[in-house]
């Protein structure tokens, strides 16, 4: 064991196996690399992973920690795949759990979390100490950005963002998290997820919505892929403050005045997630929390309106 996973308190699961070969599983191979674990990969395509399935990469490496990044839809067969092959680990899954409401087998783990990383962005914990216990009555999330420019060296129709189980809903749910997380749970009173014909993508590119806070506040937010210019902000309004952070500067603000600056490197959050998964699950997203999420997404989408390119 290097000392970065030794200072990291991991012990047994300085193996890893990441299942998955895509952009985020290569993101995750990477991070847990950089923390001094051995890594595999398990993918289906030829060339791209160290095993061709999970049960082989369990058998003969012995990790003891998994990272699920494969596709959102193959989420569940991935975990009962793991289940199957005996692994009694820790488990990682990445966000959403689910693209729709569902069992999950989680049955024989020592532990599993959902993988909502900007619940480990400095800022964010910034501004959850600056609300403390402050009632909030009102908070607002939104995050924009083009498609063409998530992932540029790729065509974005090829992207699970454009499938069937993508949409702004699932693919930018960390706002809601953070929503549920932060001052929740929250309800759905109403919202709505549209396809505005911008994009050639199967699901909704636009998403706004209300929630009701436990307090008697409301909460609000929009989603979308169309902003030419990126944008990703939280502002809360409590009792006796008023606090926003722009989570692309690190900038925290209340009552209008700077009082936090950070600058997040771009696999930060990443790590700090994988430390916390490791050394006991303090702060990840549980099973029942992203649940929770896949819930409201359909309730959402249930009044789902497609409007046509003029």
């Amino acid at each position: 064991m290097t000392d970065t996973a030794a200072e990291a308190g991991i012990g047994r699961p300085a193996r890893a196996v990441v299942v998955g070969a895509g952009s985020i599983g290569a993101r995750h191979r990477r991070v847990l690399a950089d923390l001094g674990l051995r890594v595999r990969v398990v993918s289906r395509r030829s060339g791209f992973g160290d095993h061709g399935a999970v049960g082989e990469a369990v058998t003969s490496f012995d990790p003891g920690y998994v990272v699920i990044a494969t596709e959102t839809e193959n989420h569940a067969r991935a975990l009962a795949d793991l289940a199957a092959s005996g692994f009694t680990g820790r488990v990682l899954v990445e966000k959403p759990i689910l693209p729709e409401p569902g069992p999950v087998p989680v049955d024989g783990f020592e532990w599993i979390g959902i993988g909502y990383n900007l619940r480990f962005h400095p800022g964010v914990a910034a501004l959850r100490s600056a609300i403390g216990m402050d009632r909030v009555l009102s908070a607002h999330a939104r995050v924009g950005q083009y498609l063409h420019e998530w992932r540029p060296e790729r065509d974005y129709r090829d992207t699970v963002t454009a499938g069937p189980a993508g949409g702004v809903l699932l693919e930018l749910s960390h706002e809601l998290d953070l929503l549920n997380w932060l001052v929740g749970p929250t309800d759905v009173l109403f919202g709505a997820a549209v396809h505005t014909g911008t994009l050639e993508i199967e699901r909704d590119d636009l998403a706004v919505g209300v929630f009701c806070l436990p307090g008697g506040g409301l909460a609000s937010f929009e989603l979308n892929c169309i902003d030419r210019t990126p944008h990703r902000s939280l502002t809360m309004t409590t009792t006796k403050r008023t606090v926003g952070l722009d989570l692309l500067t690190g900038q925290l603000q209340v009552d209008g005045e700077v009082v936090y600056e950070c600058s997040v490197a771009r696999d930060e959050s990443f790590a700090a997630m994988h430390r916390a998964a490791l050394k006991g699950g303090q702060d990840v997203c549980s099973v029942a929390e992203a649940m929770t999420i896949v819930s409201q997404v359909q309730e959402l989408r249930s009044g789902h309106v497609r409007v046509d390119a003029q």
